[in-house]
């Protein structure tokens, strides 16, 4: 059953307050498929806020492996009656999306239940890939461009990215996002870090590192072409490349309040979309 549209809509509001920034790319989509995209980023935006809501890794365990039942299906009278169950399997089913990319997902999400979770850059760069990543290139799917390389890249970016601004909060939430290789290169641990007991310059250079390495994911997202209906999947890659300038014109200081500040740019987004690039 097709969800209604006073469904989508009260997901599009949810993704207003809570994931303002993919609520604004959507909007440059066609009508008749921003109701997909919003049932397809409110999904991830309970994937995304499962951490913050348990106190122990095993209830978040038992919450990814709720949607994945959902995804399955094996749990469908329960899903249709959850506010975003229902469209999720609406889109599902309509657009056809392969059950293996929406598990991924999910399952990347069991990341977030571990304080410290990345040992190397590239487990910090797979989770991009596999979260916003991911997501982005099921975005494009949705849009009508199957298996869009450049919206994955375009949405690695903008994970990488999220990761780095997001670093005070999720310090304050006990998850540290930097990778520890990076971090001992500093000398410091994520333990330390953890624990509030590293200077915040071994903080600023470690984040300077990795924003060097986000920017290969921008290059590649503005140099594939994708069709134009397909271009909101990428457009958080404009957001990303703003942030990273914003970063790196701060020394790497995300404690700082500029670098995590909201940056509003409508301008920004409909030059890229009217132009049909990144």
């Amino acid at each position: 059953m097709t969800a209604s549209i006073t469904d989508l809509s009260a997901l599009g509001e949810s993704l207003r307050r809570h994931d303002h920034d993919r609520y604004a790319t959507a909007m440059f989509a066609d009508p008749a498929r921003r109701g997909d995209l919003w049932a397809l980023y409110a999904f991830n935006l309970e994937l995304s806020q499962i951490r913050t809501q348990v106190r122990e890794p095993l209830a978040g365990m038992i919450r990814l492996q709720w949607w994945r039942d959902v995804v399955e299906g094996a749990r469908r009278e329960e899903a249709m009656r959850h506010p975003v169950g229902g469209p999720l399997l609406d889109l599902i089913e309509r657009r056809q999306l392969q059950l293996t990319d929406v598990h991924d997902l999910i399952d990347v999400r069991q990341h977030d239940l571990d304080p410290a979770p990345f040992t190397t850059i590239a487990d910090w760069q797979e989770y991009g890939r596999r979260s916003s990543g991911g997501l982005a290139r099921l975005a494009a799917t949705v849009l009508g461009a199957e298996d869009c390389a450049a919206a994955q890249s375009a949405g690695t970016a903008w994970a990488l990215t999220g990761l780095l601004r997001s670093l005070p909060f999720h310090l304050a939430q006990g998850w540290c996002s930097l990778p520890a290789d990076v971090l001992a290169g500093q000398g410091v641990s994520s333990d330390e870090v953890l624990s509030a007991a590293v200077d915040k310059t071994a903080l600023a250079a470690s984040v300077l590192t990795l924003t060097d390495l986000v920017e290969p994911h921008l290059r590649q997202s503005r140099r594939l072409r994708v069709p134009r209906t397909a271009l909101p999947a990428l457009l958080p890659a404009v957001l990303a490349g703003a942030h990273l300038r914003r970063i790196r014109s701060l020394g790497g200081d995300v404690f700082d309040s500029r670098s995590y500040r909201p940056r509003p740019m409508p301008v920004r987004l409909a030059w890229a979309a009217l132009r049909g690039r990144v």
